[in-house]
């Protein structure tokens, strides 16, 4: 099947993105808005960028009214990427609901949070991770504009259960749950994990 661009509209090309792009990670994002309501949720156009200094994106998709997390983003410049446990899939999909500005998705969910280290929007008390963030850069891109945010991390958190003995990330260990096309998700509890050895290049075919 051949699938000429000129001929696709925005929402078929997002479909063709989703369904591709697969499995994409989800930030699980808190920020605050300017009247102190606690905002809670998912993105998967979501990546590292560089870790000096240490930068996520999230992509954040164009909508009328704007997202309450960019609105958030644009007021406070602050906000929490959070990596969900697996049994808060559930959570994760209906955070992303058509909520209005004035409610809060945490309380709603009924989910407990703590203060953070030192950005405002607290964390999810159960999350493995949470990267405390300050909004970098914002550049749109697109018609309509979907706006890529930088955000730099300021303060890491990490659950001693997803730690290894080197402590870092161990992979048999954050078992994180995953986006792929339609409503459909990879339960974190379902990843097979498989390890690889350190590549071996021949001599003289190295990069010197």
């Amino acid at each position: 099947m051949q699938v000429p661009l000129s001929g696709l509209d925005r929402r078929a090309a997002y479909r063709w993105l989703i369904g591709c792009v697969v499995p994409r990670p989800i930030a699980w994002i808190t920020t605050l808005s300017v009247d102190g309501v606690v905002n809670l949720a998912p993105f998967s156009f979501f990546n590292g960028v560089t870790a000096s200094p240490m930068v996520l994106s999230v992509a954040i998709a164009h909508r009328d009214p704007i997202k309450d997390t960019l609105r958030n983003l644009r007021a406070t410049r602050e906000a929490v990427v959070h990596i969900a446990p697996p049994a808060r899939l559930a959570d994760v999909h209906q955070s992303g609901g058509e909520y209005a500005a004035s409610v809060s998705e945490i309380g709603e969910l009924g989910l407990a949070t703590v203060a953070s280290s030192i950005v405002r929007p607290p964390r999810l008390a159960e999350a493995p991770v949470a990267f405390e963030c300050r909004l970098l850069q914002e550049i749109p891109v697109g018609e309509p504009a979907t706006a890529l945010c930088l955000l730099e991390v300021v303060h890491l958190y990490a659950s001693d259960g997803i730690l290894a003995a080197d402590g870092f990330p161990d992979p048999h260990k954050l078992s994180a749950p995953a986006r792929l096309g339609n409503r459909s998700y990879l339960d974190g509890n379902g990843w097979t994990v498989v390890d690889q050895a350190m590549q071996v290049v021949p001599e003289g075919k190295r990069i010197p």
